[in-house]
């Protein structure tokens, strides 16, 4: 499994936590308009996607001519390795493996930050070490993947300075910062309005887990200098963001400010309740915030999961990460209750009710 969500081979799972996304589902508002969109699918796809980014300039405070749009998170990442030339990339270890993809395709060098079970995966003041060595590019993501906790703040505003004064590339993956309640006062979007900071920051951010449309492959990236964006945009397809997928992503910003209230709420309050029930089976639970748990199990439990028509995430094909780890997303009350008991009963010895 290089990701979630590949169910496409086994019938058998009903409750797919492997992908972590939005569980209130897609926004009524997309949903309507997708539905509307049929008749609109004899015109070619606005090229510049104008208006998405001026509704992503509402919804961000980031000036339309500073947003790339693309066909997800992966796209925008690749086109920005290749666009800005990059020939080593500093990675940490664990890291979502999009990264090393898009590093591999463009055939540069990867260096790794190897992150410390010992002190929880968090990003310390170590990161400057490697950082001096001088990459020409470096990518984090806050919350992180797969682990879901955040970079303090304050350090990621001093690594973004540091990145400028060495002329080294700085992208911040925040796809999953929406999920958090205090996430638009410490995005880093903040600096590419900023005349005194950011120019060479570039933030990324997609539709794809905060609105639920991961089937609909819609992302965008962020940069104080339209030059930087346009040498980007140069890597990526003609006519890369589908019709369907500009009229959703519309349509997902326009939606009442009560859909991310709620999902935001469901999952703080889910969230603290799994932690403490996987705990309570004995298990370790590392510190996070995003909308997916990471854990660790001396006891196998993706197989015994998917006897039961459930997949959790397997994490030990992250480089840094071991066989034992494991990320599940939060979803509705009802499916966590499912996973839990699960896990309680694989973890007792008991067979599926089939088996």
């Amino acid at each position: 499994m290089l990701h979630g969500g590949e169910i496409y081979e086994n019938a058998n799972i009903q409750y797919d936590f492997s992908v972590s996304i939005n569980p209130l589902g897609l926004p009524e508002k997309a949903v309507r308009r997708l539905r509307e969109t049929v008749p609109l699918l004899t015109r070619y796809p606005d090229q510049s996607c104008g208006a998405l980014r001026k509704a992503l300039q509402r919804s961000t405070g980031v000036p339309a001519h500073q947003i790339l749009c693309g066909n997800g998170a992966s796209e925008l990442i690749e086109a920005a390795v290749r666009g800005l030339g990059a020939r080593s990339i500093l990675l940490t270890a664990p890291s979502f493996s999009g990264y090393l993809h898009a590093a591999g395709a463009a055939g540069a060098e990867v260096r790794f930050h190897k992150l410390r079970r010992e002190e929880d995966f968090v990003l310390t003041d170590r990161y400057f070490d490697d950082l001096a060595e001088g990459p020409d590019m470096a990518i984090l993501c806050s919350p992180a993947n797969p682990v879901g906790n955040r970079i303090d703040p304050g350090r990621l505003r001093r690594i973004a300075q540091f990145c400028g004064e060495k002329k080294i590339w700085l992208m911040v993956d925040e796809c999953f910062l929406g999920f958090l309640a205090d996430g638009e006062e410490t995005t880093m979007r903040r600096l590419l309005t900023d005349p005194e900071g950011g120019g060479r920051l570039l933030v990324l951010d997609a539709f794809t887990k905060r609105y639920a449309m991961p089937g609909i492959r819609l992302g965008y990236l962020m940069a104080r200098d339209p030059s930087v964006l346009a040498a980007i945009h140069a890597q990526q397809p003609e006519w890369s963001v589908s019709v369907p997928a500009q009229v959703a992503g519309v349509a997902a910003l326009e939606e009442d400010r009560s859909y991310m209230e709620r999902a935001r709420a469901l999952i703080a309050s889910e969230r603290r309740r799994m932690s403490d029930a996987i705990e309570a089976l004995g298990l370790r639970v590392f510190p996070g915030e995003a909308n997916y748990i990471f854990f660790s199990s001396e006891t196998e439990l993706q197989g015994p999961l998917l006897k039961r028509g459930i997949l959790i995430r397997r994490c030990d094909n992250y480089r840094g990460l071991e066989k034992g780890d494991y990320r599940a997303a939060v979803l509705r009350p009802e499916e966590n209750d499912i996973l839990l008991g699960a896990m309680a009963e694989i973890l007792r010895g008991k067979e599926p009710a089939d088996g």
